[in-house]
């Protein structure tokens, strides 16, 4: 099974971040398709980052363009059979692409992600846990993990928006009838930064009601061995 990688970016400080979690990954079946989604980003300074790494392409689309165009236009020119959204900001672990894919091999699974998860608190040093179900059928999962069949795709496409673009398209997919699937949460930590930095404004006051803290750490993968 082979894995292609969608993300979308219209922020040049996530260029490190962006590589490393694609670079990690313990699944080597797989290729990172980048989107710039922002004018004034340097086209070629991703390019040629890229060019150090094996199966990475990079294209650039104007920032009229929704996240979900951009989505939808990453997804075209995917090569494999299966897409996994990364957002740009948050932690990947080296066994997350490894751990998903083994799911899969449930041919009910067409679309799968997390609704239990870690979010880390980059400027409280917080690490919180969201716990709901994992490793079974769920109505919802967090769009930063989604990963779905491409065939997914000749029937569903991302909505022409930039916030809220991955809870429609799940709200789309069940209308088809696709089953969606959680997996367990020690493979990946979503990363709050300033509210600014995040397309959904929460604020870090209200978004850390939805889980329990459970440590203060500048480290957060020491604490959780699963991401290593």
């Amino acid at each position: 099974m082979k894995v292609s990688i969608i993300t979308s970016t219209i922020r040049e400080k996530f260029l490190e971040n962006i590589f490393n979690n694609y670079d990690q990954q313990l699944w080597n079946e797989k290729e990172l398709i980048i989107i710039l989604n922002k004018d004034k980003m340097n086209l070629r300074l991703w390019q040629e980052k890229a060019e150090k790494y094996p199966n990475v392409r990079v294209f650039q689309l104007h920032e009229g363009a929704t996240l979900g165009d951009c989505l939808n236009f990453g997804i075209l020119k995917a090569q494999y059979d299966y897409i996994a959204k990364f957002d740009d900001d948050d932690y990947y672990g080296p066994k997350y692409l490894s751990n998903s894919m083994e799911a899969f091999k449930n041919k009910e699974i067409s679309i799968l992600g997390k609704s239990s998860y870690y979010v880390y608190f980059s400027n409280q040093k917080a690490l919180m846990r969201i716990q709901n179900k994992e490793n079974t059928f769920d109505d919802s999962v967090s769009g930063a993990t989604l990963i779905f069949r491409k065939e997914v795709f000749n029937n569903v496409q991302f909505q022409k928006r930039t916030r809220a673009e991955d809870y429609y398209f799940i709200v789309d997919c069940k209308k088809k009838g696709y089953k969606i699937f959680t997996t367990f949460k020690d493979d990946f930590v979503a990363i709050r930064y300033d509210r600014e930095n995040h397309t959904w404004q929460i604020t870090d006051e209200d978004f850390l009601t939805w889980g329990e803290v459970v440590t203060y750490t500048d480290d957060f993968k020491s604490f959780l061995p699963h991401l290593t």
